[in-house]
């Protein structure tokens, strides 16, 4: 069974631009689906119903290839390039294509770029059908306001409109939305695995915990922190693979947020670093700290609120 849906895609090689709307919007606050730990949408486009995550680690976003067809959308198979992301196959073929016609409860939003792929087999691992993904190119202009506890969406006008929504929340922590060189998924700088801390990324597409990458486990205290628990798999661009699983003997946290030792965590072949990111987390411990999470790419900041009522 996967435990992350982890996709990372890259368009550098395809020239994708990104759309960004000059014009604010109401607030619109929509349940998600979370019964397979990620953040499941039921979009339209062209009036169609669709079925898409929201996911801070893709860039561009992205359709499934026969829906783009399926749809009209002009799909630019002379542009095609090779997505990057986790998985073993050899070759994940992606093209550009411009997502347009798109609503959220009767809202309308704004054409944006797109990648469109075969999402055949995230969507076995997944346990439904995905028809797409929506990431950066969707996000970039817009404030948003992640309520795991309640499993809500908000798309808002700005961020003073999360007000009322975070009043009952006794602890908040804000950094800015930073990356690193080359890539758009927020990251956390300071992640604390016991004593030691080093940066993480923010990932809501990763139905998933904490998955360590090779240099996390040069941080002091980490690596004779764990614990052998077998092998898993996950889905990525390029289909599946095998990971090792480990419970994590230290805490866990970030700015006044803290979970107990024991958290199982998995790790990857990816060497990472301590100037990138040792790590990268989902949905699973963003929900078992029963965050609220208002990610502003307006203004390039990230608030996380808790211990909400």
């Amino acid at each position: 069974m996967s435990t992350g849906m982890a996709v990372r895609i890259t368009g550098a090689a395809l020239a994708i631009g990104f759309f960004r709307s000059a014009a604010a919007a109401e607030p619109l606050c929509v349940p998600f689906d979370f019964s397979r730990g990620s953040i499941g949408l039921h979009v339209n486009v062209k009036g169609v119903p669709l079925f898409m995550i929201l996911d801070t680690g893709v860039d561009p976003s992205v359709i499934d290839l026969s829906r783009a067809d399926a749809l009209g959308l002009k799909v630019d198979r002379a542009a095609g390039g090779e997505a990057t992301g986790g998985g073993d196959a050899k070759q994940a073929r992606a093209f550009p294509v411009t997502l347009s016609n798109l609503t959220i409860s009767g809202r309308p939003f704004a054409s944006f770029d797109a990648l469109a792929m075969d999402m055949g087999i995230l969507s076995e691992t997944y346990g439904r059908a995905l028809d797409g993904v929506l990431g950066y190119s969707f996000l970039a202009d817009k404030v948003v306001l992640v309520d795991y506890a309640n499993r809500t969406v908000g798309v808002l006008d700005g961020p003073a409109d999360a007000a009322t929504l975070v009043r009952a929340c006794g602890s908040r922590w804000s950094i800015p939305m930073r990356s690193y060189e080359g890539d758009s998924i927020p990251v956390v700088p300071r992640f604390r695995f016991g004593t030691a801390s080093a940066p993480i990324s923010l990932d809501t597409g990763s139905n998933g915990g904490i998955a360590l990458y090779q240099s996390a486990l040069d941080l002091p205290g980490v690596r004779a922190a764990l614990s052998n628990e077998g092998e898993t798999s996950y889905s990525g661009a390029r289909g599946d693979a095998k990971t090792k699983t480990y419970l994590l003997n230290a805490p866990v946290g970030f700015g006044p947020f803290t979970l107990p030792a024991g958290e199982i965590v998995t790790l990857r072949t990816t060497k990472g670093s301590i100037d990138t990111r040792v790590a990268n987390v989902g949905n699973k411990l963003f929900a078992e700290m029963k965050l609220k999470m208002l990610l502003d790419y307006r203004n390039w900041q990230v608030t996380f609120f808790g211990d909400c009522r």
